[in-house]
């Protein structure tokens, strides 16, 4: 990004954030088909959501399946401005946000369903309850990236 773009907060904010929905809303919507592409045997002769498929189509775990993508991406931008702000300000604080960056990437990471699904775990019918934790990240994760940008 430009110098200018990083010295306006909102803009700055506004472009991570249609950069991640833009990346969650086309992992969600291919990742059906990739995964019958990339990974054939891993379902055996069924197409994720078809009969006997992967539970991928289920609402609730789509849900899922944006929100943490759309986390994974904002952690990911996140992660970049406090490793440039680490190196020109190595300080304890600067290095406690770029290790709650670190944290807070891999809990998005491991709660995406297509990581429990590729590690061969299936879906909980947990209901809401699959997705409103991410929902909680990811609107703590824009506003962290808000303040970290102003």
């Amino acid at each position: 990004m430009s110098d200018a773009a990083n010295r306006d907060p909102l803009r700055r904010t506004a472009v991570v954030v249609g950069v991640s929905l833009a990346v969650a809303a086309l992992a969600t919507w291919f990742t059906p088909e990739l995964v019958a592409w990339f990974a054939p045997d891993l379902f055996g002769p069924h197409k994720p959501g078809g009969p006997g498929g992967p539970p991928i189509p289920d609402l609730f775990v789509q849900l899922k399946l944006f929100v943490s993508t759309y986390n994974l991406v904002v952690l990911g931008f996140l992660a970049a401005t406090y490793a440039m702000l680490y190196r020109e300000l190595p300080n304890r604080f600067t290095l406690s946000l770029l290790l709650f960056t670190a944290a807070l990437l891999l809990y998005a990471l491991t709660s995406n369903p297509l990581a429990s699904l590729f590690l061969g775990f299936r879906g909980s019918g947990l209901g809401p309850f699959t997705f409103l934790p991410d929902l909680f990240a990811a609107v703590a994760v824009t506003f962290l990236t808000y303040q970290s940008s102003a």
